[in-house]
């Protein structure tokens, strides 16, 4: 039993350091990313299913002719209360012009602020406290 958790907990480690690497790598490319000038479309909590409480924010652009539909603010998360959530989408109310900050080899893929802060360095903790764990639970 111990094998299977270990096992599990690699996988979750190996997870969790992956996506903050690609974090921390995203935030520092998006310094340095081109803009336009988009509009916010959707911004609101989702909170239909009391357990799946989400914000919800959406913004048009076009890059080159072609237009895009956008979703994330920055590379972090945002926390879980309903009061992080509204303090998040405050400033990005519908009808907005904002300054959408996009990738040039993939411009599907953009933010509205290239400055915020990003949380990689709390997954990759995260991470590698169940790699210590796989090894602990591998060793016993």
């Amino acid at each position: 039993m111990a094998l299977v958790f270990a096992s599990m907990s690699v996988l979750a480690g190996a997870a969790l350091v992956g996506l903050s690497l690609w974090l921390r790598v995203r935030s520092k490319e998006c310094l340095s990313w081109p803009s336009v000038i988009g509009r916010i479309t959707e911004s609101r909590v989702d909170d239909e299913h009391i357990d799946m409480t989400k914000p919800v924010l959406r913004y048009h652009y076009d890059v080159g002719g072609r237009a895009y539909v956008g979703f994330r603010a920055f590379f972090s998360g945002y926390g879980v209360s309903r009061e992080a959530m509204d303090e998040l989408l405050r400033p990005y109310v519908p009808g907005k012009l904002v300054r959408v900050y996009y990738n040039p080899k993939r411009p599907a893929s953009a933010v509205l602020d290239n400055t915020g802060r990003s949380d990689w360095l709390y997954w990759f903790l995260f991470g590698i406290g169940f790699l210590l764990l796989a090894g602990y639970l591998a060793l016993r």
